[in-house]
């Protein structure tokens, strides 16, 4: 399956995410009259790359990499159930990966933003899903397509700030890597 047919099938699984969120948009209508629709949040964490390496390594020797994450998420409620948002994320090392026709990639810094929906399994627990692209800034290196998985748990804190455990796994078109960390949000 080829780049353009996996982002044509991601933006009409997202569409129909927000069909269906569009329908149960008048089923409560006052969960967000205490602290607005909009979410920003800060993250923080760290990335599993398992097919990641240093220069000094080989691929052979490595079992992945934990990279250090930072990023910005934002969020926008339809409904107590459904939210749209982005997913803005940073990693910030310089390491290596084997590509799947046996080349090494170099990988400095790299940032992937995501467009996903989000549904609240109930008040804390909610998972998202979404498309999006891999970039790194360097005339070299190749740009991959994402599509990222969630699990996050908001917990309340006071005056519509939250802290929020997640978990997140990215599949990108040549490797796979997985995200432990926290976002420290406000609704407004």
């Amino acid at each position: 399956m080829n780049t353009y047919t996996k982002i044509t099938f991601c933006i009409a699984m997202l569409f129909s995410f927000v069909i269906t969120a569009q329908e149960h948009h008048n089923e409560n209508t006052n969960f967000t009259e205490e602290h607005g629709k909009h979410k920003l949040a800060f993250y923080t964490g760290f990335t599993h790359i398992t097919s990641a390496f240093y220069e000094h390594e080989t691929h052979e020797e490595s079992t992945g990499k934990w990279v250090p994450t930072i990023g910005v998420d934002y969020f926008y409620s339809l409904n107590k159930k459904w939210s749209l948002g982005a997913i803005v994320d940073m990693e910030i090392d310089n390491y290596m990966i084997k590509l799947a026709d046996e080349q090494e990639e170099e990988r400095l810094n790299v940032l992937i933003t995501n467009a996903v929906a989000k549904y609240n399994i109930n008040h804390h627990l909610g998972i998202f899903l979404g498309p999006g692209i891999e970039v790194e800034f360097s005339e070299s290196t190749k740009n991959f397509f994402v599509i990222k998985a969630g699990l996050e748990y908001e917990i309340e804190i006071a005056n519509g700030w939250e802290i929020a455990p997640s978990f997140i796994y990215d599949w990108k078109e040549e490797y796979k890597s997985y995200s432990y960390g926290f976002s420290i949000g406000k609704r407004f």
